[in-house]
């Protein structure tokens, strides 16, 4: 690198000081993008295991541990550039390996498990926590709510809830349990005096 005319040396050696802080820079920046991936697609998976999706989390695993395995080598092999950063992204990979293997310990224990078949009602409400009766019986259950121990017949559901600012709500409908089904009601609760 030759000096420019009016450049003094100090000037040229704080321009390739500031060069090299601007390389650990993008690197630190590029190992960040990774690691925020890895994050929303493992928010992604969590949300599927919530639901139980076990076949569609088998296959967003595969995904993740490419995500995972990217990172690693990435910070292996360009890591030492940004060294400020490099242990923090080194010990999130390997948390992210332990977390994989959780999941994976996860779908195969549901793909093991004896499947038992479930039937029965889910119940969400507007507003929530509404005392859930049954054919006229309060129950100790608000809403939302799941049974799956109800017996295969028309089943009388009501809801009630008051308000300090709307009064008493409330809803009632029947509904036929049938086997082999989960029914999800959403109900929205009328103000009735």
């Amino acid at each position: 690198m030759a000096v420019k005319p009016g450049k003094v040396k100090g000037t040229m050696v704080l321009d390739i000081v500031k060069f090299l802080f601007d390389i650990m820079q993008t690197v630190s920046f590029m190992m960040f993008i990774e690691e925020e991936g890895i994050q929303i697609r493992g928010f992604g998976i969590m949300s599927l295991i919530r639901e139980e999706l076990v076949d569609e989390v088998e296959i967003q695993l595969i995904s993740h541990e490419e995500q995972v395995a990217n990172l690693e080598t990435f910070v292996d092999s360009w890591g030492w550039i940004a060294p400020y950063m490099h242990g923090t992204y080194a010990v999130y990979v390997q948390a992210s390996w332990d977390q994989i293997d959780a999941w994976k310990a996860w779908v195969q224990f549901k793909k093991s498990e004896v499947k038992e078949e479930k039937y029965g009602i889910r119940i969400v409400s507007s507003p929530t926590n509404a005392e859930i009766f049954i054919d006229g019986t309060r129950t100790d259950f608000i809403t939302p709510h799941a049974f799956y121990d109800l017996p295969e017949k028309m089943t009388a559901f009501k809801l009630q809830y008051v308000s300090t600012r709307r009064g008493f709500l409330s809803f009632e409908e029947n509904v036929l349990i049938e086997k082999g089904k989960v029914k999800e009601f959403r109900w929205v609760m009328e103000e009735t005096w």
